[in-house]
């Protein structure tokens, strides 16, 4: 029975957890001066409430922080979660073609990416320059190297993670992600996978979000604390 209590309340925990996103921008993304804007217009709206109501209760939070440069906000309650949902959503004049929202964790638009193998160590945009330049039927040209890892001791190989775009996805999706790099090639493993495949060059659920050491919203729910979350 604690057991049962205890995945409830974990739940509990997720769903307070929220993300404001502008659906102006393709991932959701925030810069930090909007959100300081967005911020003070909802420290405004509690101001108001406060006034208007003040034996109501205060809508609180516990925690602000950052993932994948999404906002990310801890309500204490239920009512709080709905106030802001619905706040967040009347909010007007923040700048030109905004349009936030109010969204579960799980729901933040995500970039494509992808984990490569290189056969050799190398410099990580070195790299990736060479896969741009010998696949040029790619749309390479916004790719980013998000992480390096270090080279394995025994075969001499080197992964990275890489950011891609959807339209480079769609391509290398039948092709099983293979591209041409230096004597041969190598090949992307996508979270988008082929079932042609047969677990050839499958990414494993949570890879990525490992090698790149994101902070899982379920982690930071069990007390870790939110602003550290990047």
């Amino acid at each position: 029975m604690p057991e049962k209590r205890l995945k409830v309340s974990e739940a509990t925990k997720r769903y307070l957890i929220v993300a404001i996103i502008d659906r102006s921008d393709e991932a959701g993304n925030m810069t930090e001066p909007r959100w300081k804007l967005v911020h003070a217009r909802l420290v405004e709206s509690l101001f108001a409430r406060m006034e208007e109501a003040p034996e109501a209760p205060m809508h609180t939070f516990d925690g602000a922080g950052w993932l994948n440069r999404v906002k990310i906000l801890k309500c204490m309650d239920d009512p709080t979660r709905k106030w802001l949902t619905q706040t967040v959503c009347q909010l007007e004049a923040l700048w030109e073609g905004a349009q936030l929202e109010v969204v579960d964790r799980e729901l933040i638009p995500s970039i494509p990416k992808a984990k490569v193998f290189f056969p050799i160590a190398i410099q990580g945009d070195r790299a990736l320059k060479l896969l741009q330049r010998q696949y040029p039927d790619i749309p390479t040209a916004d790719w980013k190297v998000l992480h390096l890892a270090n080279p394995s001791p025994k075969e001499g190989d080197q992964s990275a993670v890489l950011q891609i775009n959807k339209e480079a996805e769609d391509i290398l999706y039948p092709r099983y992600g293979k591209m041409a790099w230096g004597m041969g090639s190598v090949y992307l493993r996508l979270k988008k996978r082929h079932p042609g495949d047969k677990d050839a060059h499958t990414l494993k659920a949570g890879e990525v979000e490992k090698d790149l050491r994101l902070e899982t919203i379920a982690e930071a729910a069990r007390g870790l604390p939110l602003d550290e979350v990047t």
